[in-house]
């Protein structure tokens, strides 16, 4: 299921995976993950559809931003400059908690080519308790105690003690998150770390089908976050996954699927 997917590259350095052949999906992770993130996905949406699965600058194979400006626009240029390249005709963008900030404000942005959006396990609001956390995780990462805060994430995400299938995916992010790109990973989550989230100016401003994912077992990307950002939307809606953290697309990819599939049968009418 995790294996290695081949990648091609655009103009701008995106390593990017392409598969299938249908209306066009673009998916985009969050720190310090890959495209095979979306393995579960890709698997199953592409036999219909046209599927773009991207590594975030500084992820994968993808090369380091090459800017003096790390902030979240920043991404959302790059991802402007591969859309442009790559993908000729419309799509739907499915993003992963940074990767939904970014799709969120991408679509946004650029009305025109975006037909709709699924955000999973996306911020809004934080708090300032929640916001000086996340910022301290982002010391240690930038310290001596990197591994040390790789393991603290993974407890995060699937508990102390995961046991079975969730004990077999909780290994796999582990090494992502220790092999990654160390400068690629601490821009991101240097990024990641000073959002609060979504403003709610920029989701009364998305005129397009959006959905949110979340797990009820995720503490930081919460369901009332979810449930908050819909209904500041225009055609917003909230799905909440029973026992699923905050990798819910590879944990409960079956219930994950369901819904963005649900998502892209409605709209497509």
């Amino acid at each position: 299921m995790w294996k290695p997917l081949p990648r091609n590259k655009s103009k701008n350095n995106i390593a990017y995976f392409k598969a299938g052949n249908g209306p066009n999906l673009l998916m985009i992770h969050g720190v310090g993950l890959k495209a095979e993130s979306w393995s579960a996905q890709i698997n199953f949406f592409s036999q219909d559809y046209t599927i773009f699965a991207i590594d975030l600058p500084g992820h994968g194979e993808s090369d380091n931003l090459k800017i003096e400006s790390n902030n979240l626009n920043s991404y959302i240029e790059e991802i402007k400059l591969f859309v442009d390249e790559v993908i000729h005709n419309s799509f739907i963008i499915i993003g992963h908690s940074l990767g939904a900030l970014i799709a969120i404000n991408y679509a946004k942005q650029r009305k025109k080519n975006c037909a709709g959006i699924i955000a999973l396990n996306c911020i809004y609001q934080r708090s300032d308790e929640a916001l000086k956390k996340v910022k301290l995780r982002l010391r240690e990462l930038k310290s001596q105690n990197m591994n040390k805060e790789i393991e603290l994430t993974i407890v995060r995400w699937f508990g102390k003690s995961p046991k079975g299938y969730l004990n077999e995916i909780s290994n796999v992010c582990r090494q992502w998150l220790l092999e990654s790109n160390k400068e690629g990973y601490l821009n991101a989550y240097d990024v990641f770390a000073n959002q609060r989230g979504i403003a709610k100016e920029v989701l009364k401003k998305i005129q397009v089908p959006i959905t949110f994912i979340t797990g009820s077992e995720d503490l930081n990307s919460t369901t009332l976050m979810s449930k908050n950002m819909a209904n500041f939307c225009f055609l917003g809606a909230f799905n909440e996954i029973k026992g699923a953290g905050h990798m819910a697309m590879m944990s409960h990819s079956d219930e994950v699927n369901r819904i963005i599939e649900s998502f892209i049968t409605m709209n497509s009418k």
